[in-house]
């Protein structure tokens, strides 16, 4: 990612917003503690992670859920 910059070209604004897909493969990380399993002290959660969930608040889930999981180790 060195210096690596996205720059959106504009924005439909909060009316039609959703949360984005991608992220770290969850390949890469433990289960249990969200951290980086190259790098132990290294967490990641919620939308960092690729997890995409379907509308209706499962994002908002796992974003609660990956970072409890990550709190309660770090």
């Amino acid at each position: 990612m060195h210096r690596w910059q996205v720059r959106p070209s504009g924005t439909e604004g909060y009316r039609t917003a959703e949360v984005t897909l991608g992220g770290l493969d969850t390949r890469h990380l433990s289960s249990r503690t969200m951290a980086l399993n190259d790098q132990p002290n290294l967490y990641f959660i919620g939308e960092v992670v690729d997890v995409t969930g379907h509308l209706g608040g499962h994002n908002f889930q796992w974003a609660w859920a990956s970072g409890h999981a990550a709190g309660e180790v770090a």
